[in-house]
C-alpha cells in the first residue's frame, strides 16, 4: 500500500459536484486532500494572499469565472512555481471549448477525474524540482551577502538587521526578528526586526509588535531555541501550542515559522526567527544554511564581546592578545597595539610570532606555543618573552598564556596576558585570562 500523500489544493471556479469527483479520485489514489474553493478574480486573489497552496485546480465554470490567462497570471504572480492544472470535462486539448477558453500553452489539462492523480503527481514533482534548483541559487546569494556583511565589521544590531534582510529577501520569508539575551541573561529581547518590502498592513503590524516582546528560556519559539540551542521548524503555526503569537501570526497570513540559534559551543548568543505566508516543510539544504549562518554570527558576536572585554584594559599596562590554533592574531588590546606600533586591524590575522617577536626568539616561542596546545604545560604557560617594539628595540614581557578549548575539548588557541617586567602584576590576571580564554574557546568551538 502506497504512503498517504497530503495536498493543499485551491479549487478555482469548479462546481461543487465536480469538485467532489476530483477529491474522490485523489483520495482513492492515496491522496489526503485539503481543498478550498474560490470563485472569480476577487476570490482567487484573496485566496492566493493566504498562501500555503500546493496546487491550483482551475475549472473556468460559472458566469463570473476568471479567464484562464488571468487566473494563470495571478497564480504566477503569487508563486511562480505553484502547479496550475485545468480540470473540466470541457477541457480537451484542441477542441472548441478549450480554444474558446483560451487556455495558455503549456497548461496541463484533465477532462477525466481518474487521470488527475497521475497529472498531479507529475506536476508536484516538477514544481519541487524547480524550487530546488532555484532555491540553490538563492541560498548561495544569501550566504554571500551575509559573508560580506560579516567582513564589513558592522555593529551587532546593524549586522543582525542586514542578515534578516538577506535571508528574508533571498529565500522569500515575510517577517524576521533577531533576538539577543538581555544584560541580566534572564530573557531575550528583540534586537532587530524586518518585514518584506510592500508587505500588507497586517504583516507590518505583526513585525512592529515583535519589537516590544521578550521571551524567557523555553517560552515561545525564540525561547525554546535559546534554551535548547536547536533549530525549530513549525510548518503550521496554527497547530503549535507553545507560540503566544500564533493567533496574531495567522491573522497576518503567516503560517510557517522557523528559528535557529546563534550558538558558540555551549552558549547561545541569540536567535534568528523567520515567518512565511506559505506552508514550508523542513528543508535539509535550508536548515544546513541556517546552521552555518548561526555559527558565523555566533563567532562574530563572541569575537566582538571578547574584544570589548579586552579593551576594558586599554590604558593599563597590561597587554591582552588572543591567538587561534595556528598562532594568528584574533584580538589585541590598545596596550599591545601601542607596544608593537600597529593598530589592531594591521595585526588581525597575522602570524603573531612573525609580527610581534624578535627573530631570535620566534623559534623557541613557536615551540612553547605548540607544547601548550599539545597539553604539555597544562592549561597555563608562564614565561618571559620579549616583543619587538615599534621603535625597533625589543622589550621583555612576562606572559601568562591560557589554553582555549572548543566545545569538544580540543585546543582552539590561547589567550595571553602580558605585563612589562618592570611593572608589578595587577593581581587580577588569572580571573580575566580565564574569562577571556573561555570566550575565545566558545568562539573557536562554534
Amino acid at each position: 500500500m502506497s504512503r498517504l500523500r497530503s495536498i493543499s489544493a485551491l479549487l478555482v471556479d469548479i462546481p461543487p459536484g465536480q469538485a467532489a469527483q476530483l477529491e474522490r479520485a485523489l483520495e482513492e489514489a492515496g491522496w489526503k486532500v485539503r481543498a478550498f474553493s474560490a470563485g472569480g478574480a476577487e476570490g482567487l486573489t484573496a485566496a492566493l494572499q493566504r498562501r500555503g497552496w500546493e496546487v491550483v485546480l482551475y475549472g473556468g465554470e460559472g458566469r463570473d469565472a476568471v479567464p484562464s490567462r488571468k487566473a494563470l497570471a495571478l497564480v504566477r504572480l503569487a508563486d511562480p512555481h505553484l502547479p496550475f492544472i485545468a480540470v473540466s470535462p470541457q477541457f480537451r486539448r484542441g477542441d472548441l471549448a478549450a480554444l474558446v477558453r483560451a487556455l495558455p500553452a503549456g497548461v496541463p489539462t484533465v477532462s477525466d477525474p481518474a487521470r488527475l492523480p497521475a497529472v498531479l503527481t507529475r506536476e508536484v514533482e516538477q514544481s519541487r524540482m524547480r524550487r530546488r534548483v532555484g532555491g540553490a541559487h538563492r541560498l548561495l546569494d544569501a550566504q554571500q551577502a551575509i559573508t560580506d556583511h560579516l567582513a564589513a565589521g558592522l555593529e551587532p544590531d546593524v549586522l543582525c538587521a542586514r542578515v534578516l534582510a538577506a535571508l528574508g529577501e533571498a529565500l522569500g520569508w515575510s517577517v524576521g526578528a533577531a533576538w539577543r539575551p538581555r544584560r541580566d541573561g534572564a530573557t531575550l529581547e528583540c534586537a532587530s526586526v524586518w518585514h518584506a518590502p510592500g508587505a500588507r498592513k497586517a504583516v507590518a503590524a505583526f513585525a512592529a509588535e515583535t519589537t516590544n516582546l521578550d521571551f524567557a528560556p523555553g517560552q515561545g519559539l525564540p525561547g525554546r531555541v535559546w534554551a535548547f540551542r536547536r533549530t525549530a521548524w513549525v510548518a503550521d503555526v496554527g497547530r503549535e501550542s507553545n507560540m503566544p503569537r500564533a493567533d496574531h501570526a495567522l491573522r497576518a497570513g503567516l503560517v510557517t515559522a522557523v528559528a535557529f540559534p546563534l550558538a558558540a559551543a555551549e552558549e547561545c548568543l541569540g536567535v534568528i526567527e523567520l515567518y512565511s505566508g506559505a506552508i514550508r516543510e523542513p528543508n535539509a539544504e535550508v536548515a544546513a544554511m541556517f546552521a552555518s549562518v548561526g555559527g558565523q554570527l555566533a563567532q562574530y558576536l563572541s569575537r566582538r564581546r571578547l574584544r570589548s572585554r579586552a579593551r576594558s584594559l586599554d590604558g593599563a599596562t597590561t597587554l591582552v592578545v588572543g591567538l587561534d590554533a595556528e598562532g594568528r592574531v584574533e584580538l589585541a588590546n590598545a596596550t599591545a597595539c601601542a607596544r608593537l606600533g600597529a593598530d589592531e586591524q594591521q595585526l588581525l590575522g597575522r602570524d603573531w610570532f612573525a609580527a610581534a617577536l624578535p627573530e631570535s626568539h620566534r623559534a623557541s616561542a613557536r615551540t612553547a606555543f605548540a607544547r601548550l596546545l599539545a597539553g604539555e604545560h597544562g592549561d597555563i604557560l608562564a614565561l618571559e618573552q620579549p616583543l619587538a617594539g615599534g621603535d625597533g628595540r625589543p622589550f621583555p614581557v612576562t606572559w601568562r598564556w591560557s589554553l582555549a578549548r572548543d566545545g569538544d575539548g580540543r585546543p582552539a588557541g590561547a589567550l595571553g596576558w602580558g605585563e612589562p617586567v618592570t611593572q608589578p602584576s595587577s593581581g587580577d590576571g588569572n580571573a580575566l585570562v580565564a574569562e577571556l580564554a573561555a570566550a575565545l574557546a566558545a568562539r573557536e568551538g562554534s
